[in-house]
């Protein structure tokens, strides 16, 4: 059937600039051929929600009414990626501010954003805060791997796909109790992305309640001695 809006794919692809140099991918073998290859990441198909955001417009709309198997090419112009540049976005900051020394070309934390230094002078530091893709043209080639159907599927592609492969849960009817991993407790992307998990969950498979669960005994809270 022809994909359509709340539709869970499982998606492989390869993002690049107009002039062929890869951002991004899941491929591991082009990440290390493209010299982008991040040893902490997992290179694997990503599950995505059609029509929810989960990537960038451009490429999201190109979904619809494709099939399982698919392959695709799309070009993606700045208006459906990342947006366009802003100079607003460009500010000079005290480099006090900062807890590190800051020179040109290092990403810098401020005001809970983040940005990158263009250039250091008399104890301030001009800092892009504009996303590094934007203003770009994108180009994306894509396969859809396969659609996910069914309730008990889809709960477990979007928990191990937006959480970890080993995350643990037990799917009981309509509700879904999911073991929190010890160290995403003071990760503070989490505690926006496990309300995205729980919207997912709710609004395209038809969960009635997410529950998240926190488990510690006592070895994890016993402070490592100080060197």
């Amino acid at each position: 059937m022809p994909i359509t809006k709340g539709d869970i794919i499982k998606l492989s692809f390869t993002g690049k600039l107009e002039n062929g140099a890869v951002f991004d991918t899941t491929d591991e073998s082009v990440a290390k051929e493209s010299g982008i290859f991040d040893e902490e990441r997992v290179y694997r198909p990503m599950i995505v929600v059609v029509g929810s955001n989960t990537v960038v417009q451009g490429l999201d709309e190109d979904f619809f009414g494709k099939e399982k198997g698919h392959k695709g090419t799309v070009i993606v112009p700045p208006e459906k990626g990342y947006g366009f540049r802003s100079l607003e976005l460009i500010e000079t900051v005290p480099t006090k501010k900062f807890e590190q020394k800051v020179e040109p070309g290092m990403w810098v934390e401020s005001g809970g954003r983040v940005g990158v230094v263009e250039s250091v002078s008399g104890g301030r530091a001009k800092v892009d805060y504009n996303e590094p893709l934007a203003g770009k043209t994108l180009v994306f080639e894509y396969t859809i791997e396969d659609v996910i159907e069914g309730k008990e599927d889809k709960v477990d592609a979007i928990i191990k796909g937006y959480i970890s492969p080993d995350a643990e849960y037990v799917l009981e009817g309509d509700a879904v109790t999911i073991e929190v991993p010890k160290d995403y407790s003071m990760d503070t992307e989490w505690l926006l992305g496990k309300v995205l998990i729980a919207r997912f969950l709710v609004s395209f498979v038809g969960l009635k309640q997410v529950v998240y669960k926190e488990v510690f005994t006592e070895a994890d809270l016993v402070e490592e001695p100080k060197e």
